[in-house]
């Protein structure tokens, strides 16, 4: 993912992007998630930002949008780190896809003196980021995998029973019993927030294009097919989102035509 073209700043303040590296290169995402969080509040605050300012912001999404999410790995076990705020790693991303959608990249164009294109495209680049790791974290089969790892574990104790030369433990099942009921409610609850964060940003990001790139329907689809949307999917994302408008007529020029058949 191209990175912002200024230098990262390292001035060690709470209020700036310096550090977001470091958390990331040592896999501390939820300090990572929790400082971003607050660098999103903080500076969403400043007006009239200076170049300095416009600059770290850009950075900070550029590690928003570069950070990988909290993943449910095989074990049972929830990582402590993020169990009590499950979904912060949603939170934190869709927070900062809604900051882009409200940025004047006119303003901030000429606060850095490059080309409103420049600016347009880094915006589009991590707000799709954002989305597609959303979008791609949703399972719709997840109900399903999880029965089936259900029975796997009820069969594997039935197992374990017949094995009569072996003691079992039964707090140590039950813990493990309860250890998987925690995962598998832990797993629905981040797919429903990656369905329900995914739906809401389809608008906002749409908008985000239109704004960006007013007649301009390649570079629209340029950056949808980024957020992981196929060809196939485009129509239908337009019409849900923003629609057959004055301003969104461009997106469907040429749409709908079919091949006319030879006789």
């Amino acid at each position: 993912m191209e990175k912002p073209p200024y230098p990262d700043f390292v001035k060690h303040s709470e209020y700036t992007a310096s550090g977001l590296k470091d958390l990331l290169d040592q896999g501390r995402l939820e300090e990572f998630y929790k400082r971003s969080k607050k660098l999103l509040k903080e500076n969403g605050r400043i007006q009239d930002k200076n170049t300095e300012q416009v600059q770290n912001d850009l950075w900070t999404f550029y590690y928003i949008a570069a950070a990988p999410l909290f993943q449910m790995d095989a074990s049972p076990e929830i990582p402590d780190s993020w169990r009590e705020d499950k979904t912060l790693d949603y939170d934190v991303k869709t927070s900062a896809a809604r900051y882009i959608a409200t940025q004047d990249i006119d303003r901030l164009a000429a606060v850095l003196s490059v080309s409103r294109e420049k600016i347009a495209g880094l915006y589009a680049l991590y707000a799709a980021k954002i989305l597609h790791d959303i979008k791609q974290n949703y399972d719709p089969d997840l109900g399903e995998k999880q029965k089936r790892q259900l029975q796997e574990e009820e069969e594997e104790e039935k197992k374990r029973l017949l094995y009569h030369d072996r003691k079992i433990d039964i707090n140590q099942a039950n813990l493990r019993s309860i250890l998987i009921h925690n995962k598998i409610n832990t797993e629905d609850l981040r797919n429903n927030a990656a369905k329900m964060r995914t739906d809401s940003l389809e608008k906002t990001f749409l908008n985000l294009l239109v704004e960006y790139f007013p007649g301009n329907a390649a570079l629209v689809r340029k950056y949808i097919k980024l957020a992981g949307y196929s060809d196939k999917e485009i129509p239908d994302l337009i019409d849900r989102t923003v629609g057959r408008e004055p301003k969104t007529k461009f997106l469907y020029k040429g749409a709908g035509r079919k091949k006319r058949m030879r006789p």
